[in-house]
């Protein structure tokens, strides 16, 4: 197996279990946010924020994890029409064309985290760069996952 989608599949494995995690604590948060809310009549102030920000860092791992697996929802009109060759040219095009906005989008994000790193949140009071901090770490991880989905069109014979 090609070195660099050993190495992304290995960050990916990390990548999973955060997202399980987060996940599962969000879940955790909003069943006691509920109970709180309805059993013993204090809401939780901090409940829906922390969920909100859990799960911006979930789309994030899971959009990473879907470009190296090829699982994005797609109009697979055009593909359908062309050879194999021309699928893998395409393919190959987008993912180059996706690596270019993600990494617009880790610059730009990062800018945006040492803006924010002043701002504290309304409920939880931490610092406004933890919860933007997503976007960077996000972008580098889809960065990532399609070179190692480029490798993998291109040669071919890698499993994915």
């Amino acid at each position: 197996m090609n070195s660099i989608v050993k190495s992304v599949d290995g960050i990916n494995k990390i990548v999973k279990i955060a997202l399980m995690i987060t996940l599962i604590v969000m879940t955790i948060i909003m069943v006691m946010q509920v109970f709180s809310r309805f059993v013993f009549n204090l809401p939780l102030h901090w409940s829906e924020e922390l969920t909100r920000y859990l799960g911006i860092y979930a789309v994030f791992f899971g959009a990473a994890l879907a470009v190296r697996y090829n699982e994005l929802i797609a109009v697979e009109v055009v593909p359908d029409l062309l050879k194999p060759t021309g699928k893998k040219v395409l393919k190959v095009i987008g993912l180059i064309i996706s690596i270019i906005f993600f990494g617009i989008l880790l610059v730009q994000g990062w800018n945006l985290v040492s803006h924010v790193s002043v701002q504290k949140s309304p409920a939880l009071q931490i610092s406004m760069s933890i919860p933007y901090f997503s976007i960077p770490l996000g972008a580098f991880l889809l960065i990532i996952n399609a070179v190692a989905a480029i490798t993998v069109a291109i040669k071919g014979d890698v499993k994915e």
